[in-house]
This record gives structure tokens, sequence and C-alpha cells, in this order.
């Protein structure tokens, strides 16, 4: 069933049990005192990934400004719970056991409704949470909603499907690249959506933390990293494929892997590899990226992964498919290596073993595409202008 359906079924749900929401959950809705500020961020969950980062450094933004938080998904691990739970003025409550379940849902969502009503003024913003979708339809106009795309699925489950449903609802849809904003103009033209619409969507980029006095080794064996999550996206069997070409030509190349992706690495590429596991510790990781020398990815979609702006920020090259979101800040043979027609996948892994052996024999090449990779994210990827644009979004600054 498409998304599309799912939404407008559930709707449905809600308007029917709206009445006995109502008269049964309102009174306790009147009972909890109001959020000062109106600020309220509603998230999936903290386990540990690229975008959780991003939400933290939005948390940042509004760090001396009160706010409640909630996460609305089940978290497969508490990797990053603390640093979320750490949040300065923050009411920060895992409410995934009320949004998990249809009954449960249903109510959920008119309370939470019902309680961001009663304030005359508020923010509403949000990530990667469906409860947010179904809560839009019943929040009053003079609420602002945001919501956070990461980037596009492209396919049934994907939730520009639920932004593209939600669109008259939501004041803002940031997103984090000009490819995804190119796809949800797209998305909007092929659904015949008012080019007005198309005002409501902004670009903040998001930044990274620069390691101080980077000095980098580039003696062999080169060592090639790929971190993070597993899943159909991300391809992990064409890494397995790369690695294990390599492998087998006992080339002097040493595979990292640090992430929940184990289960989709062969057992002849964990024994030939070295395994990190999760790092949740965001200076453990960093330190990897700094005995790095190439980031290497092959992803079917993504918008611009903070995996590539943290390991640019230390020196490493990235190999990656040539996507969309990628090729807005990567120049093959500038600044990255680009992988070209990601949709073969037999070429991906051809062209994937070839630029590794090219770093391999070519260390003066590998020398310069570190440090202009290097260079390019001092440029872009500052950190500290991501904060500020999001101080003044939150400040209703026009100016994002």
């Amino acid at each position: 069933m498409h998304n599309l359906t799912k939404i407008k079924l559930f709707r449905v749900l809600l308007c029917i049990s709206y009445p006995f929401a109502l008269v049964f959950i309102y009174p306790f809705v009147l009972m909890r005192k109001k959020n000062p500020s109106g600020l309220f961020f509603f998230f999936d969950r903290y386990a540990i990934g690229g975008a959780q980062r991003v939400h933290l450094d939005i948390l940042e933004s509004v760090k001396h400004i009160y706010k409640q938080v909630f996460f609305t998904r089940l978290s497969l691990n508490d990797k990053m719970k603390k640093e979320f739970y750490d949040t300065p003025n923050a009411d920060i409550k895992d409410i995934h056991i009320w949004c998990d379940y249809l009954l449960l849902r249903l109510f959920t969502v008119h309370y939470y409704c019902f309680y961001i009503n009663r304030h005359k003024s508020a923010h509403v913003f949000s990530s990667n949470s469906t409860f947010f979708y179904d809560m839009l339809f019943f929040i009053n106009n003079r609420i602002i909603k945001t919501e956070l795309l990461h980037n596009f699925t492209y396919g049934n489950n994907g939730m520009e499907f639920f932004g593209l449903s939600n669109h008259k609802y939501m004041d803002n849809r940031m997103v984090i690249d000009k490819a995804t904003y190119n796809n949800i103009t797209k998305q909007y033209s092929e659904y015949h959506i008012s080019e007005s619409y198309n005002n409501r969507v902004h670009i903040i980029e998001p930044g990274v933390r620069f390691p101080v006095n980077l000095k980098k080794d580039y003696s062999q064996p080169l060592k090639i990293l790929y971190a993070g999550r597993g899943g159909a996206q991300k391809r992990i069997f064409l890494l397995n494929q790369i690695a294990e070409k390599c492998i087998q030509e006992k080339w002097l190349a040493e595979f990292h892997f640090a992430g929940s992706m184990m289960d989709e690495l062969s057992d002849y590429v964990k024994q030939h590899s070295v395994i990190h596991g999760e790092i949740s510790e965001q200076g453990k990781m960093y330190e990897l990226y700094r005995v790095s020398h190439a980031i290497l990815m092959t992803s079917a979609y993504e918008g611009f992964p903070m995996l590539i702006k943290e390991s640019m920020a230390c020196g490493c090259v990235p190999v990656v498919t040539a996507l969309e979101g990628n090729k807005s800040h990567l120049r093959n043979n500038e600044n990255a290596l680009l992988i070209q027609n990601p949709e073969d996948e037999k070429q991906v892994v051809e062209q994937g073993v070839q630029y590794i052996q090219h770093l391999l024999e070519n260390k003066n090449e590998l020398e310069r595409l570190s440090m202009s990779a290097r260079n390019y994210a001092e440029q872009y990827f500052d950190r500290g202008k991501f904060i500020e644009a999001y101080k003044r979004f939150f400040a209703n600054d026009k100016d994002i």
C-alpha cells in the first residue's frame, strides 16, 4: 500500500476518533503545564546516525531557550541517548510506546495536538517522524509547523510522500542540500502543486567540527573506511565485493568498518578487515577519520551524508557514487573520486576497485586529493554557520 493511501486512511480514523478524544483526552491536557517558549521538537529516535548529529546541532542553536523534545520511534540502540538527554533547557521524553500501536497512536496524536493548540503561539519542528505528519491536520493554523527532510528515498516508503501529502499544512520544509531541494520542487511539479509552495522550502547545510593540528600519515597500507548503517540504500553488498577483490589481490589496502552493517559483510571480508563496531563518541570517530585515507560509499541514493563531510574535514578522499547530492559538492579528480553510473552495480564495483588501485599506485595524487578535500570542507562545511542560521530561523528571521 502506498504511503499516500496510508496517510489518508489513518486521517479518516483520526477524524472518527476526534469526538471521543475531546471527551476523554482533552481534560487531561488541561492539567498539563504549558511550554513557556512554545518550542516543540518531534524526532524519530536517538539511535546513532548522521541525521541525529544534525538534530543535535539544531538543538544547540536554541540551547538558551526552553524546549520540549519527543522521540516517536523505537531506538535500536542508545548510543546517542545521553547526548540528547544532556541538552540544556530541555524536557525530553521517549514516547514511542504511545506511537507504535494503532489505538494508542490515535489518541496520542490528539493528546499532543490538544496540548500544542493550547499555546497562543508555538513552533513545532520535526524530522523523520511520521507521528508529526499525523498531527499536522489537527494543529491550529497559528502554530508554525516545520519539517526537516534529509533526503529522498525514491520509493513508496519515503518521507517525501508524507511531506507531499501534507505540504499545505507546513509553513516550512527545511532541507540539507540543493539536490533534495530540487527533488521537492520536481515532485511538486509532477503532482501539479502550485509553484508558490516552493517558497516554503529552505536550504540550510549542516556543518562539522574540524580537528586541530591535523597531520596525515600517507604511508601504506591505504586505509579505506566505511562507517554507518546498512540497508538497501547503502548497498553494503557492493562495498563487500570491492573489499573482497582488493583483499584477494593482496594489495596494501586495509578496510575499516564502523557501524551497524556487520551482518551484511561476508565472513571473508570481516576476517581480513578491521571491525570497529558502532562508535558513538565523536572524538573516537574523528580519530578513525584521522588515520584513514579514503571514505568508500556505494549508496543508491543520498542527500549529502554527514559521513562525507566529517571525513573530508579530516583529510579523507571520498570514493563515492556520483549521486546528485554528492555532486553538489564533489568534483571528480578535484576533491573526490566519483563512481559514475551508480545504477550499474557491476560498474560500481569495477570502478571502485580501480580507484583504490589508483590511490595505491599514486601517493602524490592521494595527498593532493586529501588536501583538496580538507580545504573544501573548511570553506563550505562550517558548523558555526549552520547553528547561526538556525538561530535566525527560530527567531523568525526571514534571512535564512
